[in-house]
């Protein structure tokens, strides 16, 4: 028979040991982090025909602003992890003409190379894959802009807000 209040417990527990306040200032983080992020990559990017946001910043929010102990959310971890797997995502949509194809290399790929350079970061894989869903001719421009741009800006944000805002919760660096 399955205890039922052992299954429950298992359901509820919380992933992150913060107060309701720390949630609230966590979710603040990265709310105006990406949003300063994306209105500076927009206003920078002085209308070239590129994306303004990469949507894998989103995942590297979540991991800066409520895990910024993590070796992952540290910033050659997410620098790195991020433009090396925008740079093999772009090889891998000009190379490989076949959707499934390109994308399985290119999450490999990003995933080896991450973990060769030391510089794992889990949404690099997804930003790996969009250059294959966006367009073959984003050209590997597309590593510098919106990814390299939207990388910087997010990772100045992370180090401002987690240092003078999160104070308890700062990167390591």
């Amino acid at each position: 028979m399955v205890n039922i209040s052992r299954f429950l417990r298992f359901l509820i527990v919380d992933p992150v040991n913060l107060s309701f306040k720390g949630k609230l200032l966590a979710v603040a983080s990265g709310f105006s982090a990406i949003l300063i992020m994306a209105l500076l990559t927009q206003k920078l990017s002085m209308g070239l025909a590129q994306p303004v946001i990469v949507a894998s910043m989103g995942a590297s929010a979540i991991i800066l602003f409520i895990m910024p102990h993590s070796p992952l959310a540290q910033p050659w971890p997410f620098f790195g992890g991020q433009l090396v797997s925008a740079i093999i995502g772009v090889a891998c949509a000009q190379w490989i003409a076949d959707t499934a194809t390109a994308s399985a290399c290119a999450v490999g790929g990003s995933i080896f190379a991450m973990l060769l350079l030391r510089c794992l970061h889990p949404p690099g894989a997804a930003t790996a894959i969009a250059p294959i869903l966006f367009d073959t001719s984003l050209g590997y421009g597309f590593v510098l802009m919106p990814v390299g741009l939207n990388a910087l800006i997010l990772l100045a944000m992370a180090i401002v807000i987690n240092r003078w805002v999160l104070r308890p919760q700062s990167p390591t660096v």
